[in-house]
């Protein structure tokens, strides 16, 4: 009894379970890269934050002794308008190369929820600002 059709079904069953398995691993590391990818950004982004705040307060700090308070009120205006649109187009900007198939997986939609987002993941931040200091 010839069952040549059998090993031939065998053989596209485990063709099949293979694409697949391998299919299901691509975009579970797919994933896991494009949410490292995101947080390495945030925290880079977070980052340049603190720098933003630290020249704001310093510049802020120099202009008090000679200016009034008046110029020093629209110059902290200034600021926090530009620290805001910053961290709004950042965020659009994350959310706009966000490939469409992880948009829903990754909850960011302004820079709150990406705070907390980053804060999640705050071990793998850390980890990234960790890797080349440990020597």
């Amino acid at each position: 009894m010839d069952i040549w059709w059998l090993h031939a079904l065998v053989f596209i069953f485990g063709y099949v379970t293979c694409k697949t398995f391998y299919f299901l691993n691509s975009a579970r590391i797919s994933l896991k890269l494009v949410r490292s990818s995101q947080v390495v950004y945030l925290v880079t982004l977070a980052k340049a934050i603190e720098y933003f705040v630290e020249a704001e307060n310093t510049i802020i700090g120099l202009l008090e002794k000679e200016v009034d308070e008046d110029t020093i009120d629209n110059l902290k205006t200034r600021f926090e308008n530009d620290q805001n649109d910053y961290k709004r187009r950042a965020i659009n900007y994350l959310i706009s190369i966000t490939p469409s198939p992880f948009r829903e997986d990754i909850p960011i939609s302004d820079w709150d929820s990406a705070m907390l987002f980053l804060y999640e993941r705050k071990n793998t931040a850390f980890e990234f600002w960790r890797i080349g200091n440990d020597k």
